[in-house]
C-alpha cells in the first residue's frame, strides 16, 4: 500500500489538482513555505479525492482483490490475493486509510461551515458517504456513531451494525443534499472541487444519485425505505437532480505526470501481475459485445482469453492472457470512475421493477437507456449499439437478472461497487477461486479481513461483531445480502 500522508503533509503542500495548468505551476502554487497549521476546506477536499481514487482504486486494492472477487480482473503473477491469502499489512493500511481521509472530509465539513460555504460543506458530506458506505460494504459492522471523535478521546470507538450505519449515510446525503445551493454568487467550492471543476450541480447529481445507489443496496432488506428515497428524489427533480448524461460521471481525470498518474497506469509501467477475468471476457464474447476491444488488449495471436480468478500456478500460459484495454490503463492522465451516469439508468430500471416512483420511465426504457449510456461512454457507434440491442440475449425480456448483469459489465474498474453488486444479486454467478485454500465456499468472499490492528488496538469492541466470521472472508454476510449461500 502506498505510505499513509497526514494531515500535516496536506498542509505543508496543499494538495489540489489543477488541470488547466502544467504539473510545475500546480507545485508552485501549492506549495506553502510557511508550514500553516490550517489549510482551506477545499484543499483538504482536494485531498480527500486524490487519496481515495489512490487508495482504493489502484493495484492493490481495486485490481488485487475487489476486482476478483466480481469476476472482472484476475492476477497472473503473485496471485495471493485473488486466492485470498491476503497481507496484514494491507488490510491494516485500507483501514487506517479510510478513516484518515473520513476524518478529514470531516474537517473540511467544520472549516466549510466556518467559511460559510454550504456548497463546499455538502460536497464534502457526500463524498464523506461514499467512502463509508466502501468501508461498511467491505467490512458490514464498523465503528461510525463514535468514529472520527479522536479529538474528543474516544479514541476506542464501538462498532455500529451496518443498518444503523445506512440509515445514517441516508440521513447524512439528504442533509447534503438540501445544503447544495447552485444560485449561490459565494457559496464556491474552489479550485480543490478536482472532481467536477467547481460545477455545484455536477455535485448535487453526485449526491442524489448516490442516494439511489445505497437505496437499490437496500432494496431487498428494507423495501419501505428504498421506495421513500426514490420518492424523494423523483418527487422533486428540480431540487434533487440526478445524472442525466454522461458529462455528469464522477471520474477523477489524473493529470498524467509524476506524482500524480493514474494508478492502474503507473503500475503497468513497472508491473504485468494483472490480466483479463474469463468470467467477463467470456461474457462479451458470448454476446458479441463491441466493448470487448475497449476492456481488453487482444494476446499476441489476437485472441481474447481471460483467466480464472484466482488461477492455479501453471494452469494457463501467461503470453495466451489478454491485459487490460487502453482505455482504461494504458493513459497515465486517465480516469478513476466513482460513479457514471449509466448506473442511474440501471437503477431506474429495477426501481420500475420494484415498484418504485423512478419518474415514469419504464423498466424496458431505463434498461436500454443504460446500456447505451455505458457503450457511448466507450466510444461505440450507433449502429453497433443497435445491433447489440437486437441480439436476442440482449433484447429486454423483462427479467430483472438482465439489469443486474448489464450494470455489471458497465461498472468496469469500479472494483468494490462491482464486488458489492455481486453479492447482492449473485449476478454473474460465481464461485470460489480455484486456488482459494480454504475449497469449502460455494462463492467469492462475503466481506474483507478486519485488521489485526483492530484487534490490537480495539479488541473490546471488536470482539462482539466476529462472532461467525469463517476463513476470515466469510460466515457474515452483508445486512443486505439475502442470498441463501455458503
Amino acid at each position: 500500500m502506498k505510505k499513509i500522508l497526514n494531515l500535516k503533509v496536506l498542509l505543508v503542500f496543499g494538495l489540489i489538482f489543477t488541470f488547466a495548468s502544467c504539473t510545475k505551476d500546480w507545485e508552485e502554487m501549492n506549495t506553502n513555505p510557511n508550514e500553516p497549521t490550517e489549510a482551506p476546506a477545499t484543499n483538504i477536499l482536494a485531498y480527500s479525492l486524490r487519496y481515495c481514487g489512490d487508495s482504493f482504486f489502484d493495484d492493490w486494492m481495486g485490481m488485487n482483490n475487489f476486482l476478483s472477487y466480481g469476476g472482472q480482473v484476475s492476477k497472473i503473477q503473485y496471485i495471493d490475493e485473488s486466492r485470498y491469502q491476503f497481507r496484514e499489512s494491507v488490510v491494516n493500511s485500507a483501514w487506517s486509510d479510510m478513516y484518515l481521509t473520513m476524518n478529514d472530509l470531516k474537517k473540511a465539513m467544520e472549516l466549510a461551515d466556518a467559511e460559510g460555504n454550504p456548497n463546499l460543506k455538502a460536497a464534502a458530506m457526500t463524498f464523506q458517504v461514499f467512502m463509508m458506505q466502501m468501508t461498511t460494504d467491505m467490512w458490514k459492522a464498523v465503528p461510525y456513531s463514535e468514529a472520527l471523535m479522536g479529538e474528543t478521546e474516544i479514541t476506542n470507538p464501538k462498532y455500529d451494525d451496518q443498518q444503523s450505519i445506512y440509515m445514517g449515510m441516508i440521513n447524512q446525503l439528504a442533509q447534503a443534499a438540501d445544503l447544495f445551493d447552485p444560485a449561490s454568487l459565494t457559496s464556491n467550492l474552489g479550485e480543490g472541487d478536482i472532481l467536477f471543476n467547481g460545477d455545484v450541480v455536477k455535485w448535487q447529481k453526485f449526491c442524489n444519485s448516490l442516494r439511489l445507489r445505497i437505496a437499490i443496496r437496500i432494496s431487498d432488506v428494507d423495501a419501505a425505505t428504498a421506495g421513500t428515497i426514490f420518492s424523494n428524489v423523483f418527487g422533486n427533480p428540480d431540487k434533487y437532480p440526478v445524472m442525466s448524461s454522461n458529462d455528469d460521471n464522477a471520474f477523477l481525470w489524473w493529470p498524467g505526470a509524476a506524482p500524480y498518474k493514474e494508478p492502474w497506469q503507473e503500475n503497468s509501467q513497472t508491473r504485468d501481475d494483472h490480466g483479463m477475468c474469463n468470467t467477463l471476457i467470456d461474457t462479451l464474447k458470448g454476446l458479441a459485445d463491441p466493448r470487448l476491444p475497449v476492456y481488453a488488449h487482444p494476446n499476441d495471436d489476437g485472441e481474447y482469453i481471460g483467466v480464472p480468478a484466482g488461477a492455479i500456478d501453471g494452469s494457463f500460459e501467461m503470453a495466451k492472457i489478454s491485459r487490460i484495454g487502453a482505455r482504461f490503463r494504458d493513459n497515465a492522465a486517465g480516469f478513476t470512475p466513482f460513479m457514471r451516469y449509466c448506473e442511474v439508468e440501471f437503477y431506474k430500471a429495477e426501481a420500475a421493477k420494484k415498484g418504485f416512483n423512478n419518474g415514469g420511465m419504464s423498466a424496458e426504457d431505463a434498461y436500454v437507456a443504460g446500456i447505451t449510456a455505458s457503450m457511448l461512454e466507450n466510444g461505440i457507434e450507433q449502429a453497433d449499439i443497435d445491433t447489440y440491442l437486437a441480439n436476442a440475449t440482449v433484447a429486454w425480456s423483462d427479467d430483472i437478472k438482465q439489469i443486474h448483469f448489464q450494470k455489471w459489465i458497465s461498472i468496469f474498474k469500479q472494483g468494490e461497487e462491482v464486488w458489492a453488486e455481486c453479492r447482492r444479486t449473485d449476478v454473474p454467478l460465481m464461485g470460489e477461486a480455484v486456488g482459494s485454500p480454504y475449497q469449502n465456499h460455494d462463492r467469492p468472499p462475503f466481506r474483507y479481513p478486519y485488521p489485526t490492528s483492530e484487534y490490537n488496538l480495539n479488541s473490546a469492541n471488536i470482539g462482539a461483531v466476529t462472532s461467525g466470521i469463517v476463513d476470515y472472508f466469510w460466515g457474515q454476510q452483508m445486512w443486505w445480502d439475502t442470498r441463501d449461500v455458503n
